[in-house]
């Protein structure tokens, strides 16, 4: 199948009817699926149905060749939810697809462990979702604002680049924000979401100052705040927070951060017998990680997490020998998780 040239659509039905994570298309190259973390050649792409494809999406092709600028969107086909990227390499078009689970998962479903499982009784406050791109985050983000939705009615506002996965629930009121379509710019469309009433603001990603700090005065103002950064893990976060500002502001940075923070969770995906899961860490508010957050005493704040394992935290090392030891990971899966 490797060498069989085939459409755009035929390689996304390729990617659906295999359940593959991630689809990768470079004109006139083989096009290559992604399986349970690894990469399979799934035909041959000719350039003339990768630009026919493009030509059809409203404004992307236009804004790839003339703006020169990559484009994330979003599609259903097939049934099913797709997030896509369009970018230039090498002068020409390529594209990158995520397929999206069938439905939002529940907080067991994923595997979620039991602080994380009690978050949506979170009524204020900040919780941040970290890990590598392709961990799973979204989907966790999703599962945990659904949960909120089915413990009692809210107004969810999210602002989302693109908008990935549909939400509905029965008594709740969900207000879906797309860049570009929406709204310009996050900063600007966090701070209008305040004057709309909303019990929960979910962020796809804090990704520059203006919107970290709008976050923030959301947090603090009373606001359930979801969102996402890329670190590593739940202690380096604080860190990667306060490194997209300049040294003499990341001091009252720190301080708001833990004045509004509620839970930070990490995520990473491992390989099990079947597939994969993803593999939880978790910290939680205390007096005593909201002043080591203040001082950037962040090296004290894994200790404090394995120290908290009563309140509901969780490290990495814990959560792997707990699933090793309750049969749900092999030793093999564990190295994995731990050497990420």
């Amino acid at each position: 199948m490797e060498h069989e040239a085939m459409t755009v659509e035929a390689l996304l039905g390729l990617l659906v009817e295999r359940e593959g994570s991630d689809l990768h298309l470079t004109p006139d190259a083989p096009a290559f699926l992604r399986k349970d973390g690894e990469l399979v050649p799934a035909g041959w792409l000719p350039a003339m149905s990768l630009g026919a494809w493009l030509g059809g999406q409203a404004g992307l092709l236009r804004r790839l060749q003339q703006a020169k600028e990559d484009v994330d969107f979003s599609l259903s086909f097939a049934g099913r939810r797709l997030r896509g990227h369009a970018y230039l390499a090498g002068g020409r078009e390529a594209l990158a697809f995520r397929l999206l689970p069938e439905r939002i998962p529940t907080l067991e479903e994923i595997g979620a462990p039991e602080g994380l499982a009690k978050l949506p009784k979170a009524r204020h406050g900040l919780i941040l979702l970290c890990g590598r791109t392709g961990s799973g985050k979204s989907t966790t983000l999703a599962a945990l604002l659904l949960a909120m939705a089915r413990r009692r009615h809210l107004h969810c506002i999210s602002l989302e680049d693109p908008v990935e996965f549909l939400y509905h629930e029965d008594g709740s009121i969900f207000h879906q924000r797309e860049l570009g379509r929406d709204f310009t710019a996050f900063d600007a469309a966090v701070r209008s979401a305040l004057r709309e009433d909303p019990d929960v603001l979910l962020i796809s990603e804090l990704r520059d100052c203006e919107t970290i700090r709008a976050a923030l005065a959301a947090a603090e103002a009373g606001t359930l705040v979801l969102s996402t950064i890329h670190a590593r893990t739940a202690a380096e976060a604080p860190q990667r927070l306060a490194d997209f500002f300049p040294a003499e502001e990341q001091g009252s940075v720190r301080a708001a951060f833990a004045a509004s923070l509620t839970a930070i969770a990490s995520e990473r995906l491992v390989r099990v017998p079947h597939g994969r899961r993803a593999v939880y860490e978790l910290l939680l508010r205390t007096p005593a990680i909201c002043h080591m957050i203040r001082t950037a005493d962040d090296q004290q704040i894994a200790s404090a997490m394995l120290s908290g394992a009563r309140l509901g935290m969780t490290t990495f090392s814990q959560e792997g020998q707990r699933l090793l030891q309750s049969g749900v990971l092999t030793q093999q899966s564990v190295q994995e998780l731990m050497g990420e």
